[in-house]
């Protein structure tokens, strides 16, 4: 792969899958509620967050599926919603947790 502004191109690939895999489990972690939510100050701000950030992983993962697939966006959520959990569990084999 070519150099570019002295980072390789390899580098910059790896980077991103890294950075997908990340935002897949996070947004699996908040589908599955992780453990000790409800005790947590500010339940309902903390779940608002949350689903903004589910929300904008949704729609960022939306969009790069549509790299592949020409249906209209709105068509693709289902889809992409299990991409995004196949590939949380694919980060989970990865670091050895699963």
């Amino acid at each position: 792969m070519t150099d570019h502004n002295g980072v390789l191109m390899m580098q910059r690939v790896l980077l991103a899958g890294t950075l997908g895999l990340a935002m897949a489990r996070k947004a699996a972690a908040i589908l599955e509620g992780e453990p000790g939510h409800a005790e947590q100050a500010g339940h309902a701000e903390q779940a608002g967050a949350e689903g903004a950030v589910l929300r904008a992983i949704l729609d960022a993962a939306n969009e790069c599926l549509g790299h592949f697939d020409d249906r209209p966006a709105g068509e693709r959520w289902c889809d992409t919603l299990f991409h995004l959990l196949d590939l949380a569990a694919f980060a989970t084999e990865l670091s050895g947790r699963g």
